[in-house]
This record gives C-alpha cells, sequence and structure tokens, in this order.
C-alpha cells in the first residue's frame, strides 16, 4: 500500500503525559483524532501509558512515528576526526565522546545525524531499556513503528527552512525543558538541553549565557530562533542586540478545541 494511504500516527512522550494524534490517510489528510494519558514515576510508566493509547478501539492500522522530548533525550556534539573512517569507528567514537560528557552507560542507544567532510556531528542518546520497551509496546499494536525521533532534531528539521544556513542560535522551548542548537559558518557549534521555563526573560537569559560560552564579541551576536509549542506568540526581549524571532505552527482546525503543547509538538512530524 502506498504510505499516501496509510493512516499516520505520532506518539509524543512527554515528561508527564503521552499523546497519540492521527492523520486520515490521503495527502493532505484530515488530522482526526487526539488522545492522551497522564503517567509518572520511572520512564518504563510511560511506554505502558503509550500502550493503554495504542490498544483504543478507534486506532487502526497505520504508521506510527514516535516523538520523544528532551526529558528523555541527551545530546552530544561529536567533532570532526579525518582518521575515523567506517560507522563501526564513529559508532565507538561517538560512545567516548558521549562518556565523557555524561559518564558510562553500557544501556544507552546512540544515533548521530548525517554532515558534510570536515562539520561536527549531532547525536543523541536513549536509554535502552526505554527504547525496547517502546518497541514492544509498537510492536504489540495495529501499528507499524517507522521512527522514534528526539523532539529538538524534529523540531528543528521542520523549522529549518525558516533560518539562514550559516549562523544562528535555534531554542526549543518545552514547558518545562530547553533545547539549543547553534551554528557558526554553517557548522554546528553547540547543542545543549536541560530544565528550564518557557518564559521571555528565562529564555533570554538562556540565550545571552549560550552566546557567552561561544565567545561572540559584543558586536556578533548570531540571530535567534524561538520554537515554543505551548507559546506560539511568544515574544523574548532583545538578547545582546538582537530580536529574537519566534517561529510558530498551524494547529489543525479540526484539533484546534483541544491543542495544547503535546499537540503542536506532534505537528513536527505528522
Amino acid at each position: 500500500m502506498s504510505p499516501l494511504w496509510r493512516d499516520r500516527h505520532v506518539a509524543v512522550l512527554a515528561p508527564d503525559r503521552v499523546a497519540l494524534v492521527r492523520r486520515r490517510r490521503g495527502w493532505p489528510g484530515p488530522f482526526d483524532l487526539k488522545l492522551d494519558a497522564p503517567w509518572q514515576g520511572e520512564p518504563s510508566a510511560a511506554a505502558e501509558a503509550l500502550a493503554g493509547l495504542l490498544q483504543q478501539p478507534e486506532i487502526g492500522g497505520g504508521e506510527l512515528r514516535l516523538l520523544v522530548s528532551s526529558h528523555f533525550v541527551r545530546y552530544v556534539l561529536v567533532p570532526w576526526r579525518a582518521e575515523v573512517g567506517t560507522p563501526e569507528e564513529f559508532a565507538a567514537y561517538a560512545g567516548i565522546c558521549c562518556d565523557q560528557t555524561y559518564g558510562e552507560d553500557a544501556g544507552r542507544r546512540l544515533r548521530a545525524a548525517p554532515e558534510k567532510a570536515g562539520s561536527p556531528r549531532l547525536a543523541a542518546s536513549l536509554d535502552g531499556a526505554l527504547l525496547g520497551a517502546l518497541t514492544q509496546v509498537a510492536a504489540a499494536s495495529r501499528l507499524r513503528l517507522v521512527s522514534v525521533q528526539p523532539y529538538l532534531a524534529a523540531a528543528y528539521n521542520r523549522l529549518a527552512g525558516a533560518l539562514p544556513r550559516d549562523d544562528f542560535i535555534f531554542v526549543l522551548a518545552e514547558p518545562s525543558r530547553y533545547g539549543l542548537l547553534a551554528a557558526r559558518q554553517g557548522r554546528w557549534c553547540s547543542v545543549r538541553a536541560g530544565t528550564g521555563e518557557d518564559q521571555p526573560h528565562a529564555l533570554a537569559a538562556l540565550i545571552e549565557r549560550e552566546a557567552r560560552l561561544l565567545g561572540l564579541p559584543d558586536d556578533g551576536m548570531l540571530p535567534v530562533f524561538v520554537h515554543a509549542p505551548r507559546q506560539a506568540r511568544l515574544q523574548l526581549p532583545d538578547c545582546l542586540g538582537v530580536t529574537p524571532q519566534t517561529l510558530g505552527l498551524p494547529i489543525p482546525a479540526a484539533l484546534a478545541p483541544v491543542a495544547d503543547p503535546l499537540l503542536t509538538m506532534a505537528m513536527t512530524v505528522a
């Protein structure tokens, strides 16, 4: 069956809730369903909450994409090294970089985005036990799992067309987490994630701190772009002389009455 004729489902794993959004077959198919459930405790509880949503009688066949909050993901920038040639060598090298940043963890699963030769690469790691539980939950459903995506990467890919190609700071402001990407001369130079509020002055302070860590001169601040799924009209004060630009995503009219941050998060891959 053509992908155009399969229902597409996006499951969003957030720090305290799981949501499931469906887009009906066809292109562009209508959005006609949003379910959500709370969870608390160990991350495995998030997989259990997702299992309950996937077993709802209104969920038929189709594809499933998992979108994972930065709450569950660790990011690292892997520097370029010419002597690292094979995929196996790169996997080992990226693992060492992650160990140096976060400590050793034999259970994590690490993936890196492709880049041109000579450029650093962004890598993201997810707990292997959680990934295994999510995979089993999907396999027990009527849906076919096609991807597991970190929210920071998915949001950047969805909004990259609105960003300059060479120099920028991109901030993703979840309700209780943030992710930040910075690029200079067309190459990644920073990736960070942590706890933080999606409030104007808190985000401005975060951006200015990043600029200082990057060693930017007083007159060399990069363009700044912010996406906040809870605040489509978020306005930030100037950051070292630059006014941040807010990037939003349109909410489908059919789901507007139940719009919330998790729905906006789902829009990045739906």
